[in-house]
């Protein structure tokens, strides 16, 4: 990070007219802790973020106390399970790493990131449907604020429906069930001190576990208990899988998830238009409720109406969303509109990282849509330039090659897109 942050640094000279912090996600922040000091040396002409982190808003406030409800409960409930042993706790560790909590040490969280950035320069809260405004030293650039929506329905709505991306969505079973924990038991379960707060029996028929460990109590069928229900620990040869009073904590793996997809869903999305019309498309990690709010977005420009759709349909560079992930670009509804036969999409993914964690990034079938979409010109940011397909003569391909160009160094810090209008 403090490679890149020296290198934009030297190549602006020092100078950025605008910086855009998309969401509250730790890969798309954590630049500027670990690079704090650059950052604080550059000018910057203006700082935009997204209209959900302007505490003025009684939506954005509200949206902010919920998250921090969440993350405060999810954190008590990850505790709980490391207390127990319990091997959930780590892939709960992951996601909250997003978030700055639990896992970054000495570290800010993303919400005092997002704080730090907006004190860098003044700060403007985009909103879809914002008059178009012009590009500080490009006037004839033109920028779109396409989401995300400020309706909370929407905002809500992350996990796309089957037809709308590329693979079929969740059960919508299994998206109520997700709904249904959402209801505050859970949170209320994870910060009481008492294990029974979201119990399915009355108190009165609850053995205390602390008691039925100490010999020294006498109740009846304690023995039967000591026995059978892993007090002996899983070393001791205690049969501890049978123990259940832990299972209600699997719903934070599922809460976990659902905060996780709904801080992607209020990414900033943005849209330059170029004089000739191209459009370039940066939706951040948008997901289905993000996306589908497009449609409904108008601006009147100079006399003509513009329509989120209109758009989409002149998209000439599609900056992928959250790294070519399966739910973060939708089907009909995004790229199938995307119509020009010069379509480029840039992929910011390192797979093998990806592949680490265990995410399928970038997801196969939006990979290959985007291949023949783009009939190959496709950067990604662990691949550079790619080579020339199969079907794609050399004449057709030479455009894209006096587009590109990457980093040669040993860094290999970025691969380079030139746009013309």
């Amino acid at each position: 990070m403090q490679l890149i942050a020296a290198d934009i640094e030297a190549s602006t000279g020092g100078r950025l007219d605008i910086l855009v912090a998309t969401h509250e996600h730790w890969d798309h922040l954590a630049g500027f802790s670990f690079a704090k000091e650059v950052f604080e040396r550059l000018h910057i002409g203006e700082v935009w973020v997204a209209w959900t982190e302007d505490m003025q808003n009684p939506l954005a406030r509200q949206l902010r106390e919920n998250r921090q409800q969440a993350l405060t409960a999810l954190v008590a409930a990850t505790q709980r399970m490391q207390a127990a042993n319990d091997p959930r706790a780590v892939e709960l560790q992951e996601v909250l790493a997003f978030h700055g909590e639990m896992g970054a040490a000495a570290m800010a969280s993303t919400a005092e990131q997002m704080q730090f950035v907006q004190t860098l320069g003044p700060v403007r809260y985009c909103w879809p449907g914002q008059p178009p405004r012009a590009l500080p030293n490009s006037p004839a650039v033109q920028t779109y604020v396409l989401g995300p929506p400020q309706d909370e329905l929407l905002l809500k709505r992350s996990n796309p429906r089957k037809g709308q991306v590329y693979e079929q969505a969740r059960p919508q079973a299994f998206a109520d069930q997700e709904a249904s924990l959402r209801s505050g038991g859970f949170y209320a379960a994870a910060l009481s001190d008492n294990m029974a707060t979201d119990a399915p029996f009355n108190q009165q028929f609850v053995l205390p576990l602390g008691s039925l460990a100490d010999s020294h109590k006498q109740i009846e069928h304690a023995h039967f208990f000591r026995d059978h229900y892993g007090f002996k620990g899983v070393s001791e040869g205690g049969p501890a899988w049978r123990r259940i009073d832990q299972d209600w904590l699997g719903a934070a793996e599922h809460l976990a998830l659902d905060l996780d997809s709904d801080t992607n869903n209020t990414s900033l999305v943005l849209a330059f238009e170029l004089p000739g019309g191209k459009v370039l498309l940066f939706p951040g990690d948008a997901q289905a409720g993000n996306w589908l709010s497009w449609a409904d977005v108008r601006w009147q420009d100079g006399g003509k109406s513009v329509s989120g759709l209109d758009l989409l349909r002149r998209v000439a560079v599609y900056k992928v969303g959250h790294h070519g992930s399966h739910n973060a670009t939708l089907s009909v509804q995004g790229l199938e509109l995307m119509e020009r036969e010069d379509l480029v999409a840039l992929v910011p993914v390192d797979e093998e990282q990806a592949r680490r964690k265990r995410w399928a990034m970038p997801f196969g079938p939006l990979y290959e849509r985007l291949q023949s979409k783009t009939k190959g010109r496709l950067l990604r940011a662990d691949t550079g330039i790619p080579a020339r397909p199969e079907g794609v003569s050399a004449s057709q391909w030479q455009p894209f090659l006096d587009q590109v160009r990457e980093d040669t160094s040993a860094e290999r810090l970025w691969v380079e897109l030139h746009i013309t209008a």
